[in-house]
């Protein structure tokens, strides 16, 4: 296998090509994510990385090493990197990674890495990411907020909520995903809201706003989720 510093060097099609074949070594894995992550905060390199299969390549390396936190954290950040823009070719990549089954590794990675709160703010930021959508609301993101509640999404965050009530970037990143999850006018909308609710959505939302009074974004998203599920 390559060396960390061979991985450190590569582009973006060479680095999932590397997680592709190495997938069983947790250190091969957790470099050759990071790279993949480095690479993905440049817009250029995200449809590349689409395309040459790294959503795919990286949730099978979250479950290929479900006790390795680096890698689950790594994973996260190249998922989270992968899918931040919302135009048409980001709204695909979201597809194709919650359709790799994006959403259901990183809820199990938060379950399993409760502690680790780099990993825990990458898996809100992830999470988050898949299912938002500011220009409208289509079946397929409504479709993608049904599937991640269903994995457990809600109860991740808000577990990583109240386990890390002055990590603000928990906070910031958790209430966004609530928020973001948790919109939508139709049945299945309500119900989500619903088991955000009875997993302490709300509460963690305003113990966030308390313990952050001075974070813009920890106020405004908090807000959002208060007056969300009511």
């Amino acid at each position: 296998p390559p060396s960390d510093a061979a991985v450190q060097g590569m582009g973006v099609v060479a680095a999932v090509a590397v997680l592709q074949a190495h997938v069983a070594a947790a250190r091969v894995v957790e470099a050759a994510c990071c790279r993949v992550a480095v690479l993905c905060r440049e817009e250029s390199n995200r449809q590349t990385a689409a395309e040459a299969g790294a959503f795919e390549a990286v949730v099978v390396a979250v479950w290929a090493h479900p006790q390795v936190a680096s890698v689950q954290r790594h994973s996260c950040r190249a998922l989270s990197n992968g899918c931040i823009v919302s135009n048409a070719a980001g709204q695909a990549r979201k597809q194709r990674a919650v359709a790799a089954g994006a959403l259901e590794a990183v809820v199990a990675a938060m379950q399993a890495h409760w502690q680790d709160v780099g990993m825990l703010e990458r898996g809100c930021a992830v999470l988050n990411n898949m299912v938002c959508h500011p220009f409208g609301s289509d079946a397929t993101v409504q479709a993608r907020k049904q599937r991640a509640g269903a994995a457990g999404a809600l109860e991740a965050v808000v577990a990583a909520m109240q386990a890390h009530r002055q990590v603000v970037g928990i906070q910031h990143m958790g209430c966004k995903a609530l928020n973001s999850t948790c919109h939508g006018t139709d049945a299945a909308a309500l119900a989500r809201r619903q088991r955000a609710m009875v997993a302490g959505g709300r509460e963690a939302a305003a113990a966030a706003m308390q313990a952050h009074p001075g974070v813009a974004d920890v106020q405004q998203f908090g807000q959002k989720v208060i007056n969300l599920l009511g």
